[in-house]
């Protein structure tokens, strides 16, 4: 998948679990919630898309990185994804707004659905891998 589209695609989902996470929370504790999403909160959306899109193709793509397993990339990936995050906490920890909790609350979110796409990933992986191994020995056998 092109890094670029994978960068679209994270931004989508912060932008859309922003703005749902600031429903239900309206929801939940009656608060008035304004919708709008904050131009700075844009912008990170934006930068944490570009780097989770960066740090995927550093460990998964073929240029840098390229006699390492699966395994160890992801743990990496995750490694350098949990960093990033660390530093959101950090940063909009100071802030002491709604808006910003419920931002950190979709960037820890993605994250973790990121981190979920990509172990689901390596276990779908590991048993097609099986199978064609088990189908290929088979063949060899038969000849």
């Amino acid at each position: 998948m092109p890094l670029k589209m994978l960068g679209s695609m994270i931004f989508a989902g912060f932008m859309i679990l922003y703005m749902v996470s600031g429903s239900l929370y309206g929801f939940l504790f009656e608060a008035d919630i304004n919708y709008s999403v904050p131009f700075a909160f844009v912008l990170q959306g934006l930068l944490l898309s570009a780097l989770v899109s960066l740090i995927w193709g550093v460990f998964f793509g073929e240029a840098f990185i390229k006699k390492w397993r699966y395994f160890p990339r992801l743990m990496a990936f995750v490694l350098s994804l949990a960093a990033m995050l660390a530093v959101c906490f950090m940063v909009f920890t100071a802030v002491p707004t709604e808006m910003a909790r419920l931002w950190l609350a979709a960037n820890c979110v993605v994250g973790a659905a990121i981190v979920a796409a990509s172990l689901a990933g390596e276990i779908v992986f590991k048993k097609t891998g099986k199978r064609y191994t088990e189908i290929l020995k088979e063949f060899q056998e038969g000849k």
